[in-house]
């Protein structure tokens, strides 16, 4: 048998007598004209996105997980470089001479360069970090004032 739209589902049972639903009821102190006689202000309606004020998701934990293996994976690979590469060698910085096994003075410099990197990237960070702020409070005024 082909169900209309208006048909019941046989699985729902019917609602109560005061259970249907209601449409709002029209705003009083819309229809209400001020005491000294002018015409009310007519408002436009705002429109905002509420998308726009709930709090983004963003799948941290996955992208984490991820981050987690692929670090474990260049642990590895950097400790077998190491292990095979400890061949001591001389080394000359700022006035100091040193001898150190070549795997390790590799591994330091690529600390200092992922710590420099890290560096201009919490700063980059910050700015956008501040930035946004900034935008959401403007965003937000804007908002009190159109109400």
């Amino acid at each position: 048998m082909a169900r209309t739209p208006a048909s019941p589902d046989p699985n729902r049972p019917s609602p109560a007598p005061g259970d249907e639903p209601r449409s709002p009821a029209p705003d009083a102190s819309a229809a209400q004209s001020p005491a000294d006689g002018r015409e009310p202000a007519v408002r436009q309606p705002v429109s905002t996105d509420p998308a726009l004020d709930e709090h983004q998701k963003q799948g941290v934990s996955g992208a984490m997980w991820t981050a987690l293996i692929l670090g474990l994976l260049v642990l590895v690979l950097l400790l077998v470089f190491i292990l095979q590469n400890n061949v001591a060698a001389q080394f000359t910085y700022l006035g100091w001479q040193f001898s150190l096994p070549l795997g390790v003075a590799m591994l330091l410099a690529a600390v200092a360069g992922a710590l420099i990197m890290g560096l201009v990237g919490s700063v980059r960070l910050f700015r956008l970090g501040h930035r946004v702020r900034k935008l959401e409070k403007e965003r937000a005024d804007i908002k009190r004032a159109l109400r």
